[in-house]
């Protein structure tokens, strides 16, 4: 149990770094890319023999890290981010005592010497 309330408030730190999670979003987007753009161009360019296969491997491996590293970005911002505001303590609703009624009871500002 100790360990999913420390999971729990992990995740609740990491929900408030949202730089930090764009960032980490980004770079996966980046990576996934660059490394689907060396599967497309070897595929296209280089002639099949096992060096291309190998150029294709890295590309994938990049591609395979970078979509992971762009989803946990992106539950980072998303998910986590409702988990923090629904963790959080609710607002009292303000209640009629709590309201100052400006009509019937003029504050000292609004008041007019004669």
């Amino acid at each position: 149990m100790e360990f999913y309330k420390k999971l729990y408030q992990w995740l609740l730190k990491r929900a408030d770094k949202q730089a930090d999670n764009i960032w980490i979003f980004t770079l996966g987007a980046v990576f996934f890319f660059f490394g689907m753009g060396i599967i497309l161009y070897s595929e296209n360019a280089i002639a099949p023999s096992l060096g291309q296969e190998l150029i294709v491997l890295f590309g994938f491996i990049l591609a395979i890290l970078g979509g992971i590293a762009a989803i946990i970005g992106y539950l980072s911002l998303s998910l986590l981010r409702f988990l923090s505001f629904a963790s959080r303590e609710r607002i009292k609703a303000p209640t009629d005592e709590s309201i100052p009624d400006s009509v019937t009871e003029p504050s000292q500002s609004q008041k007019k010497v004669l």
